[in-house]
């Protein structure tokens, strides 16, 4: 099993950037890492530093995002999702551009959700709002970081926990904890994630 360090940049009060990779495992998706929290490091135990980082993730409003999907994996319209980079201003709006694959073609496109409305914006096209089965089937990547399904609540609910020391992120000082998550937890926070058994996070605090 791969692991891979996910970066993070400055942070603020309610400001953090979140580089997260979900890559192919088995039939769905690992987690391998997400990053968190702010502030000085202090020595605990590795179920204190989840705690602490999960609580930090519910205080973000705004976060800058990065995920890598599996080929094929996750579908919209007749677009095959590769990449997503987004902006969000939690709890609810988004800005997100997506890398698709439509056949031997991939393009960038980008979805817009704002109070309850989604806009999708096409090359070579204005914004048009998407409704009902078409809007739902587009993956809201704002709630993975709702405070009672998303990170904030299933980062602390991790198991056979391990602490792997202290690193430096970003010239930032930061825990480094192991965890495992049940398919459910993982599929619990977004709709569009599945795993065929459990994921093994490793987690810069």
């Amino acid at each position: 099993m791969s692991r891979e360090r996910h970066k993070r940049a400055g942070c603020g009060a309610d400001t953090c950037e979140v580089k997260s990779r979900l890559a192919s495992f088995g039939a769905g998706f690992l987690l391998l890492a997400v990053a968190s929290g702010c502030g000085g490091l202090q020595p605990q135990d590795a179920g204190q530093a989840l705690r602490e980082g999960g609580a930090a993730i519910a205080k973000l409003k705004t976060v800058k995002a990065t995920l890598t999907f599996a080929k094929g994996t996750i579908t919209f319209q007749t677009f095959s999702l590769v990449k997503a980079a987004a902006q969000l201003r939690l709890p609810l709006d988004s800005d997100t551009t997506y890398t698709v694959r439509q056949q031997d073609a991939q393009f960038a496109l980008e979805i817009i959700i704002s109070g309850g409305h989604v806009y999708l914006h096409l090359p070579f096209s204005g914004y048009n709002e998407v409704t009902g089965a078409e809007a739902a089937a587009i993956p809201d990547l704002a709630k993975l970081f709702d405070p009672l399904k998303g990170l904030p609540a299933v980062i602390p609910a991790g198991h056979s926990l391990k602490y792997l020391g202290a690193e430096q992120v970003d010239g930032v000082d930061s825990h480094k904890v192991q965890a495992t998550y049940s398919p459910d937890q993982v599929h619990g926070m977004l709709p569009e994630l599945t795993s065929a058994g459990n994921v093994d996070a490793v987690i810069w605090i």
